[in-house]
C-alpha cells in the first residue's frame, strides 16, 4: 500500500511540477506581456482630470513604454492622450445612484462592482511590468493592486493624498467612524507591499515614514508640475484681442469690462467639495463690492469658476439669487465647464487665480497652483503649513485664511502696481520648471527608470 501512495505521489509531482512550470505560472504572470516595458497607471477617477496620471503616461511613453491607462471616461480626453500610440486607453465602467441620494447599499454595491471590473482589467493586462495607482481612493483598487503582485507585477503608489482623511470629512472629522477605521486600517497595512512609493510633498513622505513606518529609501518626494499646455501668454499676443476673439469666452465678457482701464480677470478651479469652499471667495468679492462703492476707482472684475462638482448647483443658485438682488455691480461671477484645450487658454488670459483647496490631510498640495504659475499668473491661496513647500508669500503669490483677508489681499494687489509686477515676473520665473524636472529624478531614484 505504502508503495503504491508513493509510487502515485511521484507520479503527480512528475506531472504537476512541469503543468505548474510551463502552463499554470507563465498563464499568470505572462498574458498579454510585450517586448517592451509595460505599466499600467491606474486612478479610479476621470482621467482627463487627473493630470498628474496623464503626466506619469505621457512620460512613460516618452521613454518607449507601453502604457495601459484605466480610468473613467466621461468627458473628452485630453487630445495629447489620444494622439500617444504607445498609450492605450481602459474604460472602467460607471455604476450610476438612480437616487442621487447617499445610500449605504448602494456604496456597497458600487465597491462590489468596482471590484468586479478592476479584477477584469487587470488580469487581461497580467504581464505588465509596473502597476502605477492613484491613492487615494484606497477602497477598492489598493489590496486588489497588492494581490495583482503576484503576477509578477511591482506596485508603485502614488500618494495624492490619504484616502482616510477625505473620508473623515464627511463624517464631519471622525477619526473613529466604522468607515473611517476600515479606510485607514486598509491605507495602513497594504501600503506595506507596495514596491515604491511616490509622494507630493515632502511632508508626506515624513508622515508615511513615521506614521506608516514605510521605509524612507521607498519613497521619493515627486512634487507636481505643470505640463507644457500650461504656458504664459506669448508677449506678442493681445488679450483684449483673445477676448472677444477666442468663441469660448468671448460671450462671458461684459459688455462695459475694459482690460485698458485696469479691469481683472481672475479664476478658480474647484471640485466644489467640503475641503474647497467657495464660499470664501463668494463672500470676499461681495466684500469688494462693497470697497468699491467707497473707492470708484477700484476696477471691475471678472471671475471664472470652472470645474464641476457635488456643490456646484448651491453656489450656481447662491450667485443668481445675490445678481437678482442686484448685490453683483463690479463683479461678474461666470461658471463655466471647459474643454481640457480650453482650460490653459483661459489661465493665460486671467490676471490672478485662487486657490481654495485647504487639504484634508495637510499633507498635499494643490495641482491648480502649479497650472497657475505654469501659465504665469501670481496666485492668492488659501494657507495652511505645508503650502510653504509651494507658494512663498509675496514672491510668487499671497495667503489669506478668511474672505476678509482674501479681499484685503485682491485689493492690495490691484494697488500695489510693484507688487503686481513683482508677483508676475517671480510666476513666469516659476512657469520655467517643469513636469519633467521632477519627475525623471524621482524615477531614477527610485531605480524604475536608469
Amino acid at each position: 500500500m505504502s508503495t503504491l501512495f508513493w509510487l502515485g505521489t511521484l507520479v503527480c509531482v512528475y506531472v504537476l511540477v512541469p503543468a505548474i512550470l510551463f502552463v499554470g505560472l507563465p498563464y499568470l504572470t505572462v498574458g498579454t506581456k510585450s517586448l517592451r516595458k509595460r505599466a499600467i497607471v491606474y486612478v479610479i477617477g476621470e482621467i482627463g482630470h487627473s493630470p498628474r496620471m496623464c503626466y506619469h503616461a505621457l512620460s512613460l511613453s516618452m521613454r518607449g513604454w507601453d502604457v495601459e491607462l484605466c480610468g473613467y471616461v466621461e468627458d473628452e480626453l485630453p487630445d495629447i492622450i489620444n494622439a500617444d500610440p504607445n498609450i492605450t486607453i481602459h474604460r472602467l465602467p460607471i455604476l450610476k445612484n438612480s437616487t442621487k441620494k447617499p445610500n449605504i447599499l448602494f456604496m456597497i454595491k458600487k465597491v462590489i462592482f468596482q471590484i468586479m471590473a478592476i479584477i477584469g482589467q487587470l488580469w487581461n493586462l497580467r504581464g505588465s511590468d509596473y502597476l502605477l495607482m492613484q491613492n487615494p481612493p484606497s477602497i477598492p483598487i489598493l489590496p486588489l493592486a497588492v494581490i495583482f503582485r503576484l503576477t509578477g507585477c511591482k506596485l508603485i503608489i502614488d500618494w495624492h493624498n490619504l484616502a482616510y482623511s477625505i473620508l473623515q470629512l464627511k463624517f464631519k472629522g471622525n477619526f473613529n467612524h466604522p468607515f473611517v477605521l476600515i479606510s485607514y486600517g486598509i491605507e495602513y497595512f497594504f501600503s506595506k507591499f507596495a514596491t515604491c512609493n511616490l509622494v507630493v510633498t515632502d511632508a508626506m513622505k515624513e508622515y508615511l515614514i513615521q506614521s506608516f513606518g514605510l521605509k524612507p529609501e521607498k519613497i521619493a518626494v515627486l512634487h507636481d508640475r505643470p505640463a507644457n499646455q500650461f504656458k504664459p501668454l506669448s508677449e506678442k499676443a493681445s488679450r483684449s484681442t483673445l477676448l472677444t476673439n477666442e468663441n469660448f469666452i468671448k460671450s462671458y465678457i461684459p459688455k462695459d469690462f475694459d482690460l485698458s482701464k485696469g479691469d481683472k480677470i481672475i479664476v478658480t478651479s474647484t471640485s466644489f467639495t467640503p475641503d474647497e469652499d467657495l464660499g470664501v471667495l463668494i463672500k470676499a468679492l461681495k466684500l469688494y463690492e462693497k470697497n468699491c462703492e467707497e473707492n470708484k476707482l477700484l476696477p471691475k472684475i471678472l471671475c471664472f469658476v470652472t470645474g464641476k462638482g457635488p456643490l456646484k448647483s448651491h453656489y450656481m443658485h447662491e450667485v443668481e439669487k445675490d445678481n437678482e438682488e442686484g448685490v453683483w455691480k463690479s463683479v461678474k461671477i461666470e461658471f463655466v465647464w471647459l474643454k481640457s484645450e480650453d482650460y490653459p487658454k483661459l489661465l493665460q488670459l486671467c490676471d490672478y487665480g485662487v486657490s481654495l483647496h485647504t487639504s484634508s490631510s495637510g499633507l498635499d498640495l494643490p495641482m491648480k497652483i502649479l497650472d497657475m504659475f505654469g501659465s504665469g499668473i501670481p496666485v492668492l491661496a488659501m494657507d495652511y503649513p505645508v503650502l510653504a513647500e509651494l507658494v512663498t508669500e509675496g514672491k510668487n503669490g499671497l495667503k489669506f485664511s478668511n474672505s476678509i483677508e482674501l479681499c484685503n489681499e485682491l485689493i492690495k494687489i490691484i494697488k500695489d502696481k510693484s507688487l503686481d509686477i513683482n508677483l508676475r515676473k517671480n510666476a513666469k520665473e516659476e512657469s520655467k520648471i517643469r513636469w519633467e524636472n521632477s519627475w525623471e529624478p524621482a524615477m531614477k531614484e527610485l531605480k524604475i527608470i536608469h
